[in-house]
């Protein structure tokens, strides 16, 4: 009876210490995420470091920001903080890859993927409302003829050649008719006058 009690004793503590042993491994490896904003920057950034990981062979960790490799190198034991920044103006997925090489089919939770994901988180400072025109009305010069106004034309047509016609004489009420007999009157007249008094003389 005393052995079957030392001996199911001794199997719960092997199991225990067992147990603890491999907890103990596996809080081992240790990876250290965050992310986060730079306002004053203008960018969003990613933080990977990892520590008490094997270091018999290499582990491998690979970043891939929105879908796209990034970064990818090997370590033993240990790395360093590896910090990515994007533009802190749209969102953005970081994704860490940890691959140990004592769990190589993610199987014993040391290695394993790590994502964040960063929104937009950069403020843009409202824009100043455009200054207003002056309102005061405005007052405006009457419009003056301009002396290159046309003249509106004459209702007597222009004579050939360019120079004015001449006005039409004055209707008196007298036939020319009478007046050049008259005038052949007066020099018949003053010839008669003439021949008479050479005639006297001689």
């Amino acid at each position: 009876m005393a052995r079957r009690v030392l001996g199911a004793f001794a199997v719960t503590v092997t199991a225990a210490l067992a147990t603890l042993a491999l907890t103990g491994t596996a809080q081992a490896h240790t990876p250290v995420v965050n992310k986060g904003c730079d306002e004053k920057a203008g960018k969003s950034w990613f933080t990977v470091s990892l520590k008490d990981y094997g270091k018999d062979k290499d582990n491998t960790l690979v970043v891939k920001i929105d879908g796209v490799e990034a970064f990818k190198t090997t370590f033993k034991g240990k790395l360093g903080e590896q910090k990515f920044e994007r533009d802190g103006n749209v969102k953005h997925t970081y994704e860490a890859t940890i691959t140990a090489y004592d769990d190589l089919k993610f199987e014993r939770g040391w290695s394993k993927v790590e994502t964040r994901t960063t929104e937009a988180c950069v403020k843009t400072p409202p824009t100043k409302p455009s200054e207003t025109t002056s309102t005061k009305p405005t007052t405006t010069a009457p419009e003056v003829p301009s002396s290159s106004a046309e003249v509106p034309p004459s209702s007597t047509p222009a004579a050939p050649g360019g120079s004015a016609p001449e006005p039409p004489l004055a209707a008196t009420g007298a036939s020319p008719m009478w007046l050049l007999l008259s005038g052949l009157g007066l020099v018949g007249a003053g010839a008669g006058t003439l021949l008479f008094l050479r005639r006297r003389s001689a």
